[in-house]
């Protein structure tokens, strides 16, 4: 009992001391939000359907509730979308990078107000692979998927923290 007592002291002290800090459901500046549109602007197919896959996964993940009734709106633009080839070994490319840019939207329907954010964007990421073409895109499937979880938890980083100390600096001017 002792060692557990001293174990929780020690978590508790060396959380608090690094900057660390938990964060629960009370503490999100919104509780609701409604993805409304995932917008594909660019020309590569699906692109909307995986963002909007793993958008709602990552926001439900992070203690939001996904809802049409919502006072907060949440749109999505998928700006630009590029797989380059970065090195090849005898006229066979080995060495890919893909890039997304995106811009979110989070409109509040209770003041009518609307703030838009670029996520760290562009994000990019890399793949390696020298098999045959179908391996080749599952391989850049996998890729865009970690890209684009990437992009949801630096989204929702940005709704819970850029919102919410936009939010208090309001609150301290109208005081």
């Amino acid at each position: 009992m002792k060692k557990l007592i001293l174990l929780m002291l020690f978590f508790s002290l060396f959380t608090q001391g690094c900057g660390y800090s938990i964060h629960t459901k009370a503490d999100l500046p919104f509780q609701e939000v409604y993805l409304r549109n995932v917008e594909n602007l660019t020309l590569e197919p699906g692109l909307q359907d995986k963002m909007r896959k793993i958008a709602y996964q990552t926001l439900a993940d992070n203690g939001f509730t996904l809802t049409s009734s919502a006072e907060k709106v949440l749109d999505i633009q998928i700006k630009n979308y590029r797989v380059s080839s970065l090195s090849e070994i005898g006229l066979t490319t080995v060495e890919y990078q893909i890039l997304i840019d995106i811009k979110v939207t989070l409109y509040d329907g209770k003041t009518n107000k609307t703030i838009e954010f670029n996520p760290a964007s562009p994000f990019t990421t890399y793949f390696r692979t020298q098999k045959d073409l179908q391996s080749i895109i599952a391989d850049r499937d996998i890729a865009i998927e970690s890209l684009m979880r990437d992009i949801c938890d630096d989204m929702v980083r940005r709704l819970i923290f850029e919102t919410n100390e936009r939010a208090e600096d309001s609150s301290t001017k109208s005081e």
